[in-house]
């Protein structure tokens, strides 16, 4: 490619960036005024509960988790983002809008740190390309999803696209300082979460397929990659371990790896045989949190996601229109292996052994950058991959749509209504957490919290039409009923969603 005049470069670089910034503060508009339209759910309940605690409360400590070892609950995910979301809630509030706009700002500055990568080992991004990576970026319905909800996922994908982007200076130049760059992002890469660190692993293995001349150096780099990934995991061993929790971390690591918790269950009749001590518990444990899906069935689920499948079909299409008469070439085009990875990581992971919907961002990702980069090839590549960025980006603007008919806003009414008290106790749906936890201190979501765990109880809050994390709120509600020494009473209701509000008193002596 003939290279440009430096100012023309710098002019168009300009270019581009204002371009990214001018559709990324369009679609930071549209979700700051549409994030509510999504109702909170168990994953990012479960994440932000601590991370509300310790913002408010000063403690580090949730009644939205699950008993792990026996144990009473506690948070057992890699603690990186919920100290991040907790020093943003300390800093903007904690509204459902003030909380998830987090991951609005994680997303912008790792779309800008992908944009860098292209112009450094790729190609220089005219500001029509900026403007369809951008599209592909924010307006994808399943990327979407993932950055307009309180999980850890965008920030795994931000420190992945800086580790990328701290070994591409090492593999370039190798120094101190580069070397001491990647083993630091693979540190923070495992305290954010142990899968995006599994997910650099397996792009490392691709990069020792597909680099053959560089493999004595890749070798190298994995022996840095394992050393900072283990600084990673003795820090936060060393954050459980000081909580009491470093034997639930354990366990929690294992039981969310079909893989893992196969070779746990195989191994664990001979380590109780050497060690002397029943493993039936463990067993019985493992066995009930086990995937019974095949892997044939995992990876179908795998590429279950109708933009991927569209997006990879519209990118394959064009690289075979750029390339028909050079073939050959097509394989040793990086734009292409980003394509190729956008298919294994997936792959990978689920042999690894999970690939959950909300880490397709892993394959997504250079799926998108790949089909930014062929759409320059070609003046018919360029328009397959517009017109399916369109189509892409329209599902997504409508996935943003209120499809509920204001919910949330009902919700916010049903509850603000009730004067709850700061030392009422109340047991609550997940839908409910944004605004419950600034009017009442102790709140239990026992879709997720053990009932054997919850003492003395003011309000109940049963959702009777909902899925299956709120049953087990009707089976406490029912567990209440039983007892004697208790009247439970129907206090308020609402529909769609429907919600019962009950109030919980003690019998008084006759």
């Amino acid at each position: 490619m003939k290279r440009k005049p430096m100012n023309t470069e710098t002019t168009e670089r300009r270019t581009s960036g204002g371009t990214y910034l001018l559709v990324s503060l369009a679609f930071v508009a549209v979700n700051l005024l549409t994030l509510q339209n999504l109702l909170p759910w168990i994953d990012e309940v479960m994440i932000l509960d601590t991370a509300y605690q310790a913002a408010f409360q000063g403690s580090w400590e949730t009644t939205a988790w699950y008993r792990v070892a026996g144990q009473y609950p506690f948070s057992t995910y890699p603690p990186l983002y919920q100290m991040l979301a907790a020093l943003w809630m300390m800093l903007f509030g904690g509204g459902i809008v003030a909380v998830r706009s987090l991951n609005l700002l994680v997303v912008f500055v790792m779309g800008g740190v992908c944009l860098r990568l292209v112009r450094r080992y790729l190609l220089p991004l005219h500001p029509w390309q900026t403007a369809l990576f951008a599209l592909l970026l924010w307006g994808t319905a399943e990327i979407a999803w993932m950055y307009r909800n309180g999980r850890p996922d965008m920030l795994c994908a931000l420190l992945l696209v800086l580790s990328v982007q701290a070994i591409g200076r090492h593999l370039a130049a190798p120094s101190i300082s580069s070397r001491i760059a990647v083993a630091a992002m693979a540190a923070l890469l495992v305290g954010t979460g142990i899968q995006a660190a599994v997910c650099l692993l397996a792009l490392w293995l691709f990069g020792f397929i597909v680099l053959r001349g560089k493999r004595r150096l890749l070798i190298q780099l994995l022996a840095l990659l394992l050393t900072g990934m283990l600084l990673g995991v003795l820090a936060i061993c060393l954050f459980m371990w000081m909580h009491g929790r470093l034997l639930g971390f354990a366990c929690s690591i294992i039981q969310y790896s079909a893989t893992l918790s196969a070779a746990v269950l195989a191994l664990l009749p001979w380590v109780g045989e050497l060690w002397g001590f029943s493993t039936a518990a463990y067993t019985e444990k493992l066995t009930s949190l086990s995937v019974e899906s095949g892997l044939t069935d995992r990876l179908a689920e795998a590429f279950a996601c109708r933009s991927f499948l569209l997006l990879a079909i519209a990118t394959l299409v064009a690289y075979l229109l750029s390339f028909r008469r050079r073939l050959s070439a097509l394989c040793t085009d990086k734009g292409f292996q980003l394509c190729m990875v956008a298919v294994y990581v997936p792959v990978i992971m689920t042999f690894a052994g999970r690939f959950a919907n909300y880490y397709f961002w892993m394959a997504l990702l250079p799926l998108v950058v790949s089909a930014t980069v062929v759409a320059e090839c070609h003046r018919w590549s360029g328009m397959v991959v517009g017109v399916m960025a369109l189509l892409l980006t329209g599902w997504g603007v409508e996935s943003m749509s209120d499809s509920e008919g204001n919910a949330y806003r009902r919700l916010q009414s049903f509850v603000h209504r009730q004067q709850f008290k700061p030392t009422d106790v109340v047991v609550a749906p997940f839908s409910l957490f944004y605004e419950l936890k600034p009017l009442c201190r102790t709140c239990y979501f026992a879709g997720i919290f053990p009932a054997e765990y919850i003492g003395r109880v003011d309000y109940v809050i049963e959702a009777p039409d909902g899925n299956e994390y709120n049953r087990p709120i009707s089976d406490y509600l029912d567990q209440l009923r039983r007892d004697t020494t208790l009247i439970v009473t129907a206090v308020d209701c609402m529909q769609h969603p429907a919600l019962i509000l009950y109030q919980i008193q003690e019998k008084k002596d006759p």
